[in-house]
Protein backbone atom coordinates (compact mmCIF):
# COMPACT_ATOMS: atom_id res chain seq x y z
CA UNK A 1 0.00 0.00 0.00
CA UNK A 2 1.06 3.64 -1.06
CA UNK A 3 1.48 5.64 2.19
CA UNK A 4 2.12 8.94 0.66
CA UNK A 5 -1.47 10.21 0.18
CA UNK A 6 -1.37 10.43 3.97
CA UNK A 7 1.53 12.05 4.35
CA UNK A 8 -0.10 14.61 2.03
CA UNK A 9 -3.30 14.33 3.86
CA UNK A 10 -1.43 14.82 7.21
CA UNK A 11 0.28 17.87 5.37
CA UNK A 12 -3.36 19.40 4.80
CA UNK A 13 -4.28 18.92 8.72
CA UNK A 14 -0.72 20.14 9.59
CA UNK A 15 -0.82 22.79 7.85
CA UNK A 16 -3.92 23.97 8.66
CA UNK A 17 -3.89 23.18 12.18
CA UNK A 18 -0.83 25.71 12.36
CA UNK A 19 -3.30 28.25 10.40
CA UNK A 20 -5.94 28.00 13.02
CA UNK A 21 -3.07 28.68 15.86
CA UNK A 22 -1.67 31.59 14.09
CA UNK A 23 -3.95 33.35 12.23
CA UNK A 24 -1.62 34.27 9.60
CA UNK A 25 -2.62 33.85 6.44
CA UNK A 26 0.31 32.11 5.60
CA UNK A 27 0.10 28.23 6.12
CA UNK A 28 -3.45 27.94 4.89
CA UNK A 29 -1.93 28.33 1.25
CA UNK A 30 0.68 25.32 1.71
CA UNK A 31 -2.37 23.47 3.02
CA UNK A 32 -3.80 24.07 -0.45
CA UNK A 33 -0.60 23.24 -2.07
CA UNK A 34 -0.40 20.00 -0.39
CA UNK A 35 -4.35 19.20 -0.81
CA UNK A 36 -3.74 19.71 -4.77
CA UNK A 37 -0.69 17.08 -4.36
CA UNK A 38 -2.65 14.80 -2.72
CA UNK A 39 -4.94 15.32 -5.37
CA UNK A 40 -2.05 14.23 -7.75
CA UNK A 41 -1.23 11.20 -6.14
CA UNK A 42 -5.06 9.84 -7.89
CA UNK A 43 -3.12 10.38 -11.25
CA UNK A 44 0.61 9.38 -10.71
CA UNK A 45 2.87 7.67 -8.26
CA UNK A 46 5.12 9.99 -9.07
CA UNK A 47 6.44 11.77 -5.51
CA UNK A 48 8.53 14.55 -7.72
CA UNK A 49 5.20 15.22 -9.56
CA UNK A 50 3.22 15.66 -6.63
CA UNK A 51 6.57 17.65 -4.39
CA UNK A 52 6.50 19.99 -7.87
CA UNK A 53 2.25 20.43 -7.53
CA UNK A 54 2.84 21.52 -4.05
CA UNK A 55 5.29 23.80 -4.61
CA UNK A 56 3.76 25.49 -7.85
CA UNK A 57 0.63 25.42 -6.16
CA UNK A 58 1.51 26.95 -2.89
CA UNK A 59 3.43 29.71 -4.11
CA UNK A 60 0.78 30.44 -6.26
CA UNK A 61 -1.66 30.86 -3.93
CA UNK A 62 0.72 32.36 -1.84
CA UNK A 63 1.44 35.15 -4.59
CA UNK A 64 -2.23 35.72 -5.84
CA UNK A 65 -3.91 35.81 -2.86
CA UNK A 66 -2.47 36.66 0.03
CA UNK A 67 -2.20 40.39 -0.79
CA UNK A 68 -5.72 39.79 -1.42
CA UNK A 69 -5.98 38.75 2.44
CA UNK A 70 -4.12 41.30 3.95
CA UNK A 71 -6.27 43.92 2.28
CA UNK A 72 -9.50 42.32 3.41
CA UNK A 73 -7.56 42.01 7.09
CA UNK A 74 -6.74 45.87 6.84
CA UNK A 75 -9.98 46.91 9.77
CA UNK A 76 -8.66 49.15 12.00
CA UNK A 77 -8.52 47.40 15.17
CA UNK A 78 -9.92 49.81 18.00
CA UNK A 79 -8.02 49.63 21.14
CA UNK A 80 -8.94 50.59 24.80
CA UNK A 81 -7.94 54.16 24.79
CA UNK A 82 -9.80 53.96 21.73
CA UNK A 83 -12.81 54.17 24.14
CA UNK A 84 -11.51 57.66 25.61
CA UNK A 85 -12.68 59.66 22.41
CA UNK A 86 -14.66 62.38 23.24
CA UNK A 87 -15.04 61.75 26.76
CA UNK A 88 -14.41 64.50 29.51
CA UNK A 89 -11.05 64.93 31.79
CA UNK A 90 -9.83 66.57 34.41
CA UNK A 91 -6.35 69.08 33.80
CA UNK A 92 -4.29 68.16 37.25
CA UNK A 93 -1.12 70.42 35.79
CA UNK A 94 -1.32 73.15 33.04
CA UNK A 95 -1.76 72.04 29.34
CA UNK A 96 -0.58 73.73 26.35
CA UNK A 97 -0.24 72.87 22.57
CA UNK A 98 4.03 73.34 23.23
CA UNK A 99 4.34 71.90 26.99
CA UNK A 100 2.14 68.55 27.63
CA UNK A 101 0.90 68.25 30.95
CA UNK A 102 -1.47 66.11 33.04
CA UNK A 103 -5.14 65.28 32.97
CA UNK A 104 -6.89 62.47 34.92
CA UNK A 105 -9.75 60.57 33.02
CA UNK A 106 -10.93 57.69 35.21
CA UNK A 107 -9.00 57.61 37.83
CA UNK A 108 -6.20 57.21 35.67
CA UNK A 109 -3.35 59.97 34.91
CA UNK A 110 -2.47 60.83 31.13
CA UNK A 111 -0.09 63.03 29.19
CA UNK A 112 -1.64 65.76 27.38
CA UNK A 113 -1.58 68.33 24.73
CA UNK A 114 -3.84 70.81 23.61
CA UNK A 115 -5.38 69.95 19.94
CA UNK A 116 -5.71 74.27 19.39
CA UNK A 117 -2.16 76.34 19.22
CA UNK A 118 -3.05 79.45 21.84
CA UNK A 119 -5.21 76.95 24.05
CA UNK A 120 -4.02 77.08 27.88
CA UNK A 121 -5.82 74.62 30.08
CA UNK A 122 -4.95 75.24 33.93
CA UNK A 123 -5.84 72.58 36.81
CA UNK A 124 -9.22 71.64 37.70
CA UNK A 125 -10.39 73.20 34.49
CA UNK A 126 -12.68 70.63 32.55
CA UNK A 127 -11.21 69.33 28.62
CA UNK A 128 -12.72 66.41 26.35
CA UNK A 129 -10.49 64.43 24.63
CA UNK A 130 -10.10 64.60 20.71
CA UNK A 131 -7.70 62.51 19.66
CA UNK A 132 -5.35 59.83 20.87
CA UNK A 133 -1.10 59.19 20.38
CA UNK A 134 -0.28 56.27 22.13
CA UNK A 135 -0.56 57.48 25.48
CA UNK A 136 -0.53 61.35 24.97
CA UNK A 137 -4.02 62.59 25.25
CA UNK A 138 -5.20 65.39 22.42
CA UNK A 139 -7.56 67.91 24.19
CA UNK A 140 -9.67 70.97 23.61
CA UNK A 141 -11.33 72.63 26.28
CA UNK A 142 -14.78 72.29 27.65
CA UNK A 143 -16.82 75.68 27.08
CA UNK A 144 -19.15 76.02 30.40
CA UNK A 145 -22.39 78.20 30.06
CA UNK A 146 -20.65 80.60 31.93
CA UNK A 147 -17.89 80.66 28.93
CA UNK A 148 -19.98 80.42 25.99
CA UNK A 149 -21.75 83.58 26.96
Amino acid sequence: MNSVPFLWLAAVVGFLLLEASTFSMTSVWFAVGAAAALLTCLFTDSFRAQALVFIVVSILCLLAFRPLAAKLRQKITPTNGDRNLGREATVLTTVTADLPGRVRLDGVDWNARCATPGDILTPGQRCRVTELHSTLLIVEPVLTESRRA
